[in-house]
């Protein structure tokens, strides 16, 4: 089955025509915007789009992060006859009883099937029900986890990860999010100089990633490797990417600082080919590097990019 590159920009209002999923071939080749803007409601707008991931019903749900919209909006996974995602709903939206979500950044469903929102305003990450729930309305908050039953705090519905404002075990910031193998819940905390960890569904606060040294520095970005054994993790203060073993519990420097040029580590995403791909934010390039030693491969994948990467998956069509 032939595969294809999605990649969010930054966007923003002055950058119209990149408030959208772009396609590339696996050669590199630009080829077409994912989603279709033409099947827009009147009211909806795409507007800095962050993270982005197909659902439990295969549908794909994609992070609108302007403040004014923090939104996840549900698009058909299917292709229309243009090659294009059509719009389904918003799925998830602020509003006066869902202020929890403010500025999302990413974007992860558990194994059961509900939908986890990390926010960079609220600093916490909140939990809403799935696409298949018979629990709760689709989209809306779920109860807090029972971690947050004896906190003496008021938090926004939904809370799952509550921001270190209301509760000692929380988050100073929050970026990226994903679940281990074994369901535990990563959360990179840039602000804290780690990786916070939670337990699935209960949402205790299990221990801190850390490394030896200034290693860890703001890390932002997470991915699994594909056997499931590592974690990645951009090193946004030392433009690096951290590998630690989920086995061993010890982290090393995968991606040595500023390696192939890489300057604000972002999304990562690895190739059929073996490789691992980098957006490097600040220098507009998708670079490669060896997946199994993490060693430059080649020239950047893409460069010359109009904008900022932010994320990246490999789609299969």
């Amino acid at each position: 089955m032939p595969k294809e590159w999605y990649v969010s920009f930054h966007g923003g209002e002055e950058k119209a025509s990149l408030n959208n999923i772009h396609v590339y071939s696996t050669d590199g080749t630009k080829l077409r915007k994912a989603l279709n803007k033409k099947s827009l409601p009147e009211g909806i707008k795409l507007r800095e789009l962050r993270g982005f991931v197909f659902g439990p019903d295969d549908d794909l749900y994609v992070v609108n992060a302007y403040f004014e919209y923090s939104q996840v909006l549900k698009f058909k996974g299917a292709l229309n006859e243009n090659g294009q995602h059509d719009f389904c709903e918003v799925f998830v939206k602020r509003h006066a009883e869902n202020p929890g979500i403010d500025h999302p950044f990413n974007v992860v469903f558990d194994s059961a099937g509900d939908l986890y929102v990390s926010s960079q305003n609220t600093s916490l990450v909140a939990r809403y029900h799935g696409p298949a729930s018979r629990k709760g309305e689709p989209g809306t908050p779920m109860p807090l986890p029972e971690s947050l039953h004896l906190e003496n705090a008021d938090f926004p519905p939904g809370t799952f990860v509550p921001s270190a404002k209301l509760a000692s075990h929380g988050l100073l910031e929050v970026r990226a999010v994903i679940f281990a193998p074994n369901n535990e819940l990563f959360a990179a905390d840039p602000a804290a100089d780690c990786v916070r960890i939670y337990e699935a569904r209960t949402g205790h606060h299990l221990r801190n990633l850390r490394s030896r040294g200034d290693q860890l520095d703001r890390p932002i970005h997470l991915l699994l490797t594909p056997d499931g054994r590592y974690l990645l993790i951009g090193s946004g203060g030392k433009d690096s990417i951290l590998r630690h073993d989920l086995r061993q519990d010890s982290t090393s420097v995968f991606v040595e600082p500023k390696s192939a040029g890489l300057n604000g580590p972002a999304g990562m995403a690895f190739g059929d080919d073996g490789f691992l791909y980098v957006a490097s934010r600040n220098s507009k390039e998708i670079l490669r590097y060896s997946g199994i030693d993490g060693r430059p491969r080649g020239k950047p994948f893409i460069n010359d990019l109009a904008d900022n990467p932010e994320f990246l998956m490999l789609v299969a069509r």
